[in-house]
């Protein structure tokens, strides 16, 4: 596998990812993940939150302000630099984030790999387990 091959895997990864998000909830798969992002992590500027969830920080602005409008996040003042904005998640919707994180991946990948038998898809789960707990490409 080269590297655009490799590219080009990740790309249909995120795709079923997202696909299967859609379903999940009417947030779609940016607000779950910036949800997610900020039970996991706490209150934090729309840049950290884009940053951390690897979108644009024009489209984190965006969906701060949906999330905002319909009461799942809080905003307030960054008590360090006081022109900056923070988002916090709201008690209530943190529900939703963890039941986001909590959907397995599994029926997905069996989707996209139709005929592999039980053991070699359990081999590629735990494969992408593996890549995952490695952290970031630095």
């Amino acid at each position: 596998m080269n590297l655009a091959e490799l590219h080009h895997l990740g790309r249909r990864l995120t795709a079923a990812a997202t696909s299967a998000m859609k379903g999940a909830s009417d947030l779609g798969p940016t607000g779950l993940l910036v949800l997610e992002c900020l039970d996991i992590t706490g209150p934090q500027p729309v840049g950290a939150i884009a940053q951390r969830t690897g979108f644009a920080q024009s489209r984190v602005s965006t969906v701060v302000a949906s999330l905002h409008k319909r009461g799942l996040v809080e905003l307030g003042t960054d008590p360090a630099d006081r022109r900056r904005t923070v988002a916090k998640i709201a008690e209530h919707a943190r529900t939703r984030a963890r039941q986001a994180r909590s959907r397995d991946a599994e029926p997905t990948l069996r989707r996209m790999l139709p005929g592999l038998r039980d053991a070699e898809l359990d081999a590629v789960i735990s494969a992408l387990k593996t890549l995952k707990s490695t952290g970031r490409p630095g």
